[in-house]
């Protein structure tokens, strides 16, 4: 799935002009984009290549975590919290028991469930 067809053209936008909305957009589409690259390495037998890009994908998780505001955004600030929490354990199992395409695919139908709502909340904002 390519998430081109939602992201946020910033081309032509000014790092100031970039909204809160559209940094964790392009957090997402990122973590996705790293996903997907992850499955491609490991399907490609690229262990090494994928590791890092699990690496990089906790790091955009954790990025989008400490980006809530868990003091003000009551529930769907906490369940995100969880979520994102969830995701950094299973990213972080990979390397245990557990069989990484396995864990990818389920991180990357939880990341794009968050992306379709974010982008669903864009005529909001």
């Amino acid at each position: 799935m390519t998430m081109s067809a939602t992201s946020i053209d910033t081309s032509s936008t000014s790092v100031d002009e970039i909204t809160p909305y559209q940094v964790i957009s392009m957090l997402l589409d990122g973590a996705l984009e790293r996903v997907d690259e992850a499955i491609s390495r490991l399907n490609e037998g690229e262990i090494d290549e994928a590791a890092v890009l699990v690496q990089k994908t906790i790091g955009i998780v954790g990025g989008l975590r400490e980006s809530l505001n868990v003091d003000n955004g009551g529930e769907i600030a906490d369940n995100l919290d969880k979520l994102y929490e969830y995701i950094e354990v299973r990213l972080n199992a990979i390397g245990s028991n557990e069989q990484p395409i396995t864990v990818l695919d389920e991180v990357r139908k939880l990341l794009s469930e968050v992306h379709s709502g974010w982008i669903g909340i864009s005529s909001e904002i």
